[in-house]
């Protein structure tokens, strides 16, 4: 039987028995994997600070057919203040769900891990920066890994530099300059079947230069940005509008969050 060392994040949990778990870990070197957990879901057992949901642990590994057993487990990094806040948790809770659906399975994916461990990092410790904010990076930055970087440097159509409110043309991934967005919308031909629609969200400059800082930011760097509250609202409907359109489909992790919030 293969045995594989590997550090992974557990981004889903389903009981299976009175004390038995399958895990869905998201690794850099494996892609996302599902882990057999015999056990591990008793206090008693070693693991059990190892294998809870949002934990990074270092995992020793039998594989057997498609899935992996564990012989030996322990935690890197628990999260902890996540467990203490439900508006923290809800947050978590979605960004694992966006991790575990843009996550190949048994492939290599050297990015997405850093990312969502960065962004768990930043809800667990960084009460100065607006969960509002932590949200929208991590789904625009997921978005541009996942190979549907948007055009922002300008006009997609004309080329003009953009200066003022634009729009995103969310699923042609470009910009539109005030003109242009008017010209396309207006052209009876831009929909050539039922199955396309005109996707347009308004950006306005300061949205624009955060979203820009996004897509290049060093990946430790990404919510090193600022918004006042009016364009932080704008922002995040951008970039959520983004993330929804492109895997077409919600989350119902994203529903209670936002239920939480109200």
């Amino acid at each position: 039987m293969e045995e594989i060392e590997v550090d992974g994040l557990i981004i889903r949990e389903v009981k299976t028995g009175e004390a038995d778990k399958m895990l869905t870990v998201l690794t850099s070197k494996l892609g996302r994997i599902t882990i057999s957990g015999k056990g591990v879901g008793s206090i008693r057992s070693k693991f059990a600070s190892s294998v809870q949901l949002f934990s990074y642990s270092t995992f020793m590994l039998r594989k057997k057919g498609n899935f992996y057993y564990i012989k030996d487990a322990y935690y890197i990094e628990s999260f902890m203040n996540i467990r203490y806040d439900i508006e923290k948790l809800s947050l978590a809770a979605y960004v694992c769900d966006v991790a575990n659906d843009l996550s190949p399975e048994d492939m290599a994916d050297e990015d997405l891990l850093p990312l969502v461990l960065n962004t768990l990092y930043a809800i667990a410790n960084f009460d100065s920066i607006p969960l509002t904010q932590i949200k929208g990076a991590f789904e625009f930055r997921a978005m541009t890994l996942a190979g549907f970087m948007p055009d922002l440097e300008g006009c997609g159509v004309c080329g003009c530099d953009i200066t003022e409110d634009s729009a995103l043309d969310v699923m042609n991934g470009r910009l539109l300059c005030k003109k242009c967005r008017g010209l396309i919308e207006n052209d009876p031909d831009y929909i050539r079947d039922e199955g396309s629609a005109k996707i347009m969200i308004r950006v306005s400059p300061a949205v624009l230069m955060a979203l820009r800082y996004i897509e290049s930011a060093h990946p430790k760097k990404f919510l090193s940005f600022t918004l006042d509250e009016q364009e932080l609202s704008l922002f995040s409907v951008v970039c959520e509008r983004y993330l929804l359109n492109h895997l077409e489909h919600s989350f119902s992790s994203l529903d209670y969050y936002k239920k939480i919030k109200l």
